[in-house]
């Protein structure tokens, strides 16, 4: 059985994870191309809603 070796494409920023978005409902993709892309976006959608969490924090609310 054959392993499968793919590297996801890191996306950064919202303008990059937007234009992946894009990319992803206008191609034609299947199989690990598909999976590929669709972890990129999934990653990066984590990422930006854990960094807009952390951005909420009201200042001194350890304190109570």
């Amino acid at each position: 059985m054959s392993e499968l070796t793919y590297s996801i494409p890191i996306l950064s920023t919202l303008e990059e994870l937007e234009q992946a978005i894009q990319r992803y409902k206008a191609s034609d993709l299947s199989g690990s191309e598909l999976l590929i892309q669709w972890e990129a976006i999934r990653d990066a959608s984590l990422n930006q809603a854990l960094s807009a969490a952390d951005a909420d924090k009201v200042p001194g609310q350890d304190s109570y």
